[in-house]
């Protein structure tokens, strides 16, 4: 890089991340350093995700307190919560700032983040997500309702908590007449709260909705007058079971939507749900439908020749095509979801079209299998699930074939958590080939005993040694009795074992 003129160093700054610059090129030469100033300083934004703490305390020292950055213009900031201590955020400082997204790692950074609250009003747009559940649910509430949806001098349109179910927000209470918000994402409570936004929020363009609770408060009947006049995106996900006939009523009512996104579990009472039901009962109201994505469960284990053909009427043939699996499950392709229940039974490709990338946007795989995982069913994890990072096994692992070992020819590299819940006790040996097959997985979820035994309780320059320094959080069921007084702890030879084994996990619990 040497030879380059400035303009084309310049050009190769605007693909790399504020804090990579600083870091691998400020302490170069005086010119790059230079550089770096001029750039930042007709910057409009930054962008502080990931960034390690040694790193953001070089560029807070060296960019952000010295004279070469006008933070006068800065209008977008990415930032860690825990960084929020160092980094002041207030309108005097940043005048111009207009969107903001914070990430949430550890339960005590949620404390930090609500001390900003207030001035979170002033910005337009707020994305808040969180890897963690909320240590204090119901004080998290109140300062969101209080400063988000019970004040007019709000200023937000677009306003997204990506979140676990535990910062969920009942909102039956508040009227949305007057906000502003255009684009929203949250979870919320019940279906009342959701029926709430619905009817009132007559602002909403995109409104992204995942509902707890199923249950209808009677007292407050679900009652849809008029939806959201100019909404055209909707994302709605309902994790426990509902009856047709309520998503029926509210679905119909959205005449505006242009993109549709739902999944969805129906109770036993709602029956089988086809195409011609889903198009006569909701679609065939919504004349303005452009791109429909869905995952539909159902209670009933029927599938049938008439379900498969329900789908290959011309209406469905605009939009993705339909798979089916597992008996009860239908959805489009490819899969929109981050979260899906599977079994080896969609190994079979029993009426599922095949396209490349079905599974792209799977995050997160829960199977439930009955029989024990194969080779060619990891393997098919690997090729078909680009993007998992994190796998929930409950079942058994005990009739796999291992030989030739599986950790010299296979590896799930994108996993960062697994969890293992089974029914019976597991062959240690075979759950050690895998584990070995996970070479960035910092997260384990699983019964105490399994994870002691597969690691030989503990011993040292066992295989996994590497595995057990790399591990950050270990969850287990239930430590020995002896760990929890401090005076047997101290002399017990396991805990010291185990302390060695693994010398990084965040948890106080093993200190």
């Amino acid at each position: 890089m040497e030879s380059l003129p400035n303009e084309i160093v310049l050009i190769v700054f605007s693909y790399l991340k504020t804090y990579d610059i600083v870091y691998a090129f400020y302490f170069l030469k005086r010119r790059y350093a230079r550089l770096i100033e001029e750039f930042r300083s007709f910057s409009t934004s930054i962008n502080l995700i990931n960034a390690s703490l040694p790193i953001f305390n070089l560029y807070y020292s060296l960019i952000f307190q010295s004279y070469h950055i006008n933070k006068f213009n800065i209008e977008k900031v990415k930032i860690e919560c825990k960084m929020l201590n160092k980094f002041i955020l207030n309108e005097k400082i940043f005048p111009r700032l207009e969107s903001l997204s914070i990430i949430i790692r550890k339960t005590n950074e949620l404390t930090i983040l609500l001390k900003y609250f207030s001035f979170f009003t002033q910005l337009k747009q707020l994305y808040i997500r969180s890897d963690v559940c909320c240590c204090d649910r119901i004080l998290f509430e109140e300062q969101v309702k209080q400063n988000f949806f019970q004040t007019n001098k709000i200023q937000l349109q677009s306003l997204t908590f990506a979140t676990p179910p535990c910062f969920s927000i009942s909102l039956q209470d508040i009227n949305f007449e007057q906000c502003l918000l255009t684009n929203l994402t949250l979870t919320v409570r019940s279906m009342n709260d959701f029926c709430s936004i619905l009817s009132s929020a007559r602002q909403l363009r995109s409104l992204c909705i995942r509902v707890l609770d199923t249950n209808i408060n009677h007292q407050n009947p679900l009652t849809i007058t008029k939806s959201c006049p100019h909404l055209k995106y909707f994302l709605f996900i309902c994790l426990n079971s509902v009856s047709y006939e309520i998503i029926k009523n509210i679905f119909k009512t959205l005449i505006s939507i242009e993109k549709l996104s739902f999944s969805l579990v129906f109770d036993y009472q709602s029956g089988i749900i086809d195409g011609n039901r889903l198009y006569n009962d909701i679609f065939i109201y919504l004349s303005n439908l452009i791109n429909l994505q869905f995952e539909i469960k159902f209670s009933l284990s029927i599938i049938s020749n008439n379900l498969i053909q329900s789908f290959e009427t011309p209406f469905w043939l605009r939009f993705s095509p339909i798979g089916f699996h597992s008996y009860n499950h239908i959805y489009t392709l490819p899969f929109p979801f981050h979260h899906v229940d599977l079994d080896q039974t969609i190994l079979k490709s029993q009426q599922t079209r095949k396209l490349k990338y079905n599974w792209r946007f799977v995050y997160d795989i829960n199977l439930y299998d009955r029989i024990p995982y194969t080779n060619e069913f990891l393997i098919y994890l690997r090729n078909e699930f680009i993007n998992l990072t994190t796998l929930t096994l409950k079942w058994k692992f005990d009739l796999m074939i291992s030989i030739p070992s599986l950790s010299t020819w296979f590896n799930l590299p994108t996993i960062r958590r697994l969890i293992i819940k089974l029914t019976s006790l597991q062959n240690p040996d075979i759950i050690k080939e895998f584990l070995l097959c996970l070479p960035n997985c910092d997260t384990l979820d699983c019964d105490y005993i399994l994870i002691a035994r597969v690691t030989s309780y503990f011993r040292p320059r066992h295989v996994l040694n590497e595995f057990g320094k790399r591990l950050r959080l270990l969850i287990v069921d239930e430590l020995p009795s002896d760990w929890k007084i401090e005076m047997k702890k101290r002399h017990n030879i396991y805990f010291h074992r185990f302390r060695q084994f693994f010398p990084n996990i965040e948890c106080p619990l093993y200190y």
